[in-house]
């Protein structure tokens, strides 16, 4: 199963970028998500240690940390996962066999264009290009 922690974090971003009145609370942006205020703050607290969301203790976000033009996705999948690798290779092969044996050497180069490019299209996306979608 993938990862939505880049979705869900996007979305974070863009209900304080969008809401008027600050500070912003776990609950609120929720209840946008439909989800549990808990995931929110685990991934505000991400979010805040990569320095993209400005909050005060006991009352929730205050702010973004930089413009919605100086935010990219790449820099929102950095702060919110571990290891951002579209894919994975499985190990443990047969080392008998052709296919076992160079499987992971081949995928790795592989995967690794297919992820320098997908990192390329996240770097010039930005969290404005994303709001403005919601503006009416």
């Amino acid at each position: 199963m993938y990862s939505t922690k880049l979705s869900v974090s996007i979305h974070i971003l863009s209900v304080i970028a969008l809401t008027e009145v600050k500070p912003v609370t776990s609950e609120y942006i929720a209840s946008s998500i439909n989800t549990n205020p808990v995931l929110v703050r685990r991934l505000m607290s991400r979010l805040k240690n990569a320095k993209l969301i400005e909050t005060s203790t006991k009352l929730g976000v205050t702010g973004l940390s930089r413009k919605e033009e100086d935010i990219t996705l790449l820099d929102i999948l950095l702060a919110v996962e571990d290891h951002p690798q579209m894919f994975g290779i499985h190990d443990n092969t047969n080392q008998q066999c052709p296919v076992g044996a160079n499987i992971e050497e081949t995928l790795k180069h592989v995967y690794g264009n297919i992820q320098k490019s997908i990192e390329k299209e996240l770097s010039v996306i930005t969290l404005a290009e994303i709001t403005k979608e919601f503006i009416p």
